[in-house]
């Protein structure tokens, strides 16, 4: 598959992930009632956490390990297998916890946690990592779109009252359980003869070769959420309600974000291990994108004043210095990707590309504290501190990888060669060189 057609079934796929869940909002408030609404909101929030737990960061190292294996179909089904294996042990872990925990801490019922738990389970039988790897999205995004269409359409049909609330929860939480069946096809042929051979040490082998992964994911989630209870905590529920807004603007950007990251990474990750100048020429040429991410910055500045005023009236016009103060993320984000993801994650600096995530959020929630006294608006300061974080990635990943990239690149007796498949991948078209046989077998299973 061509880089565009991966990236026009990511495209699709994340669509229907954000468009779903907003389209049964205002249904879900109505029929659900404000209160009960909150606690289809909180429980669909749990259950998004326990996911995060259960996936243990595997779309990161699993999908990059596929990603180089792709041409050798016995490690593709034992790594699934070793993969299947661990998220099911951490699924048992986390629902046993999660029972324990759920009158009490979570303050939710134990059926309504089973239900929660739905979409973690979904996600351990539903690989759309590996379909991704494989540059293969068109079936993840396939079974993706039916899913969230049934769902909706179960949703709109299903839930009358507020008393069908742990209904309107399975529903929502079982979209990956849903995607699963339907990718089963999908998968056959990649096989299960790696479940034969599923030990307890190559799960510990899986958790430890997926930590960082995890760590980078759990760290991302928290830099999203803990903004908003921050300029609570320094301004009242008044500001936190400003930020809010402009926040949801500047999120809108991410999922271009996560589609370019998903569309290249593959394809690094495979050239990473095979030809890795090819892949330095290949990152290179990824940010030409910047000028999506320029585009995008611009348009916070000068369009979303007049969006968040026509939306959400006059009422919320204190939530526009805060967008124009964060206009500038997507730009940084978008270099982010290609040097932080891209590189530092594929090229041998992965401890490092989990510990500078760490380090970004440290500077945020520093920023965030020092900063709030002495702004007028703390909101503001909030926002300086989110661009403070994206910088340090910044600086770091772009250092490392002008420093160590362009190294490999020179010293590389395939640049030459390397350059050449880049520039044929950008155009959608792979040059893999003739002497190769394993590289014109990738090649081949590269177009398909």
């Amino acid at each position: 598959m061509s880089l565009r057609k991966q990236a026009a079934s990511l495209a699709i796929m994340h669509v229907a992930d954000v468009l779903q869940p907003l389209l049964i909002l205002p249904y879900a408030g109505r029929m659900l009632g404000a209160n009960h609404f909150g606690q289809f909101a909180y429980a669909v929030a749990i259950g998004a956490l326990a996911a995060t737990i259960v996936d243990y960061g595997f779309h990161w190292t699993a999908q990059r390990a596929a990603a180089a294996a792709r041409q050798e179909p016995a490690a593709l089904a034992s790594l699934l297998a070793d993969v299947v294996a661990t998220k099911l042990m951490l699924c048992l872990i986390v629902t046993a916890v999660g029972l324990a925990a759920a009158d009490s801490f979570f303050a939710i019922s134990k059926s309504m946690f089973l239900c929660t738990m739905l979409t973690a389970a979904g996600n351990i039988l539903f690989p759309a990592w590996l379909f991704i790897a494989l540059e293969r999205a068109w079936q993840a995004a396939l079974a993706t779109v039916v899913a969230r269409s049934l769902a909706l359409v179960w949703f709109l049909a299903m839930v009358r009252s507020s008393d069908q609330l742990e209904l309107a929860v399975a529903i929502q939480a079982g979209i990956p359980l849903v995607a699963a069946l339907i990718s089963i096809p999908f998968v056959i042929p990649i096989g299960f003869d790696g479940f034969r051979s599923v030990t307890p040490s190559r799960v510990i082998t899986q958790l430890r070769d997926g930590w960082r992964g995890f760590l980078y994911t759990l760290t991302e989630r928290a830099t999203v959420t803990l903004p908003v209870p921050l300029v609570g905590h320094f301004a009242g529920y008044v500001a936190a309600g400003q930020y809010s807004v402009a926040e949801k603007f500047v999120s809108a950007t991410r999922p271009i974000f996560r589609v370019m990251s998903e569309t290249f990474l593959p394809r690094v990750a495979y050239y990473a291990q095979h030809d890795p100048a090819a892949g330095l020429a290949l990152i290179w040429n990824s940010l030409l994108t910047l000028a999506i991410g320029a585009s995008l910055s611009l348009s916070l500045f000068f369009l979303a004043p007049y969006v968040i005023i026509a939306l959400f009236g006059e009422e919320f016009s204190a939530a526009i210095p805060i967008v124009r103060v964060m206009s500038i993320v997507p730009l940084l984000v978008n270099v982010n990707v290609c040097t932080s993801n891209l590189y530092m994650f594929n090229y041998g600096h992965e401890r490092a590309w989990a510990s500078l995530t760490v380090a970004g959020l440290l500077v945020f929630l520093a920023v965030s504290f020092l900063l709030s006294p002495h702004v007028a608006d703390p909101a503001i300061a909030v926002a300086i501190a989110v661009i403070a974080k994206e910088c340090v990635i910044l600086v770091v990943s772009a250092g490392f990888f002008l420093a160590f990239g362009t190294a490999k690149k020179s010293a590389s007796p395939t640049h030459a060669v390397g350059n050449a498949q880049a520039n044929g991948v950008a155009a959608g078209v792979i040059l893999a060189p003739s002497s190769s046989p394993n590289a014109l077998a990738g090649s081949k299973t590269l177009r398909r």
